[in-house]
């Protein structure tokens, strides 16, 4: 019941101030004018590296060779 109160209260305040102006819409005139969009790419470029299915090798060598100066 508490809950309902605490939400209740509020909304029913607000259902009795007076509404707030909204802004001029002019500057929305240009944003809504067709002569300034642009057609969306149709996507973007994607470099494709094919790879072949391979059995899994070692990490180790691999993160040797990407760690900076490292080796273990």
């Amino acid at each position: 019941m508490k809950t309902f109160i605490a939400a209740a209260v509020p909304l029913a305040l607000a259902g009795c101030a007076q509404p707030v102006a909204l802004p001029d819409a002019s500057s929305l005139v240009r944003s809504a004018d067709p002569t300034f969009a642009y057609p969306a790419p149709s996507g973007p470029t994607v470099a494709h590296t094919p790879r072949t299915i391979a059995e899994p090798e070692d990490w180790r060598r691999l993160n040797d060779a990407q760690a900076p100066g490292g080796s273990s």
